[in-house]
Parts: structure tokens; sequence; C-alpha cells
């Protein structure tokens, strides 16, 4: 494809499977569901129930052929999160914890939008003795003295209430040298602004001093045919 025809590309996606999320556009418009699959090369999630399309199922076997109605997927952009103080749908930002972790915050509320957790996976129960971490081992101090000293220099740092990590960091010095770009850009299309009515100024005061100049000609050689009568 051409640059101009590649698909918009998201670096972070807010919306997983799992989550409850409202349709704010489409056929659908209006209608809440859970989604079970996000497709994230196409930018489509499918929601259970929702976007049903006829499917023909061939003969297999004894088995007759059948259609069935299954859920189509739809865009990304057609669905929102719902605010768990509101349950309106609500446009999200991230953040982080205190303890570094991300989290989705509803834009409406302020309130942090939880993932739902993955079937089957637990934090308490290990995957086999042989795979836990032994209890010498956890002992070891595996962080420095510097390392915590960063690291509680990176908590200080907050914006809105919410703690940064590292990565927020980086994000904020981006920002900042955004902000340094936009502020010159401002300052030269100002100075450009004044060095054109500078120029202009001067191209005026150049006229008038030109026709001043003119009219004394024009004055002296008046004297001096008065003069030579």
């Amino acid at each position: 494809k051409k640059p101009s025809e590649l698909p918009k590309v998201f670096n972070v996606w807010k919306i997983v499977a799992g989550d409850k999320v409202a349709v704010i556009s489409g056929k659908e418009k209006g209608k809440e569901g859970k989604v079970v699959r996000v497709i994230r090369h196409q930018h489509r999630v499918i929601v259970e129930g929702l976007n049903l399309v006829k499917k023909h199922v061939k003969k297999s076997g004894s088995e007759p052929g059948r259609i069935v109605s299954t859920e189509a997927p739809m865009h990304y952009s057609n669905v929102m999160l719902l605010d768990p103080v509101t349950g309106a749908p609500t446009k999200i930002k991230m953040g982080f914890l205190e303890d570094g972790s991300k989290v989705r915050i509803s834009k409406k509320s302020g309130a942090i939008i939880p993932k739902p957790e993955r079937p089957g996976a637990s934090d308490d129960a290990p995957y086999g003795p042989d795979k836990d971490t032994t209890g010498d081992v956890v002992q070891q101090a595996t962080v420095s003295a510097e390392d915590a000293e960063l690291h509680e220099k990176l908590k200080a740092l907050t914006i809105n209430g919410i703690i940064t990590s590292p990565v927020r960091l980086k994000q904020m010095v981006r920002e900042a040298d955004r902000a340094q770009y936009v502020a010159i850009k401002a300052k030269w299309a100002a100075d450009l602004r004044k060095f054109g009515r500078d120029q202009k100024l001067k191209g005026l005061q150049e006229a008038v001093d030109a026709l001043k100049k003119r009219k004394a000609e024009v004055a002296k050689a008046n004297e001096r045919s008065q003069g030579a009568s």
C-alpha cells in the first residue's frame, strides 16, 4: 500500500477481551455487550450477541448443512467502555498507580476501570512447586540503594494526581520538547510578522523621504528661476 493508504495504528489498546462496552455507532448503536475477541491487526472487536450475521455451515458427514447466526467483527472506534460509576459510555485515559502499574481511568468520573481477569488466571496459584521461587532466592536483595532512590524520585513526579513511571517520564520529556518547539515556532512567526511590519514602515518612510527630497528640489528650482528673472 501507499503510505497514505496505511491503516491507523493504535499504540495502546484500551479495550480488551472481557470488557463490557456500549456500541456508539452503526446498526447496533445503543446496545451493550461483552467483548469476546480483539482482532488487533484489523482494528476490530467481536461483541457477544451483537452485529449478528447469517453463516452457512456445510454438510459434514452425517451432519446436514445449516444456517447459523454468528457475531461479525465491528470496528474498534464503534464501541466505548462503560463508566463503572455512571454506567454510561466514556472515553478513557491511561494513568499509573503508586506501584507503577498502568490503569484505565474514566474521563467522565475519574474512576479506575479495571481490566477483566483472564479465565483460569490466578495470582495466588503457582505453576508448580518446581517452578515456584525458593525462599533463599526470595530473601536475596536485588534492588540497590541507588535504584530505590531513583524509584522514589520517579514516584514524586505526578501529573493531575497520577503517579508517573519511567515510561511516563519519557513521555513528559517528549511533551516538554514539543512545548519548546511550539514556543520557538510561535516566536519565529511573531518575529516574521514584526519584520513584515518593519519592512512596510521602512518602505513608507523611504517614500515619504523621497517625496520631501523632491519637493525641496522643486522649491530650489523655483527660487533659481525667480532670481534669474
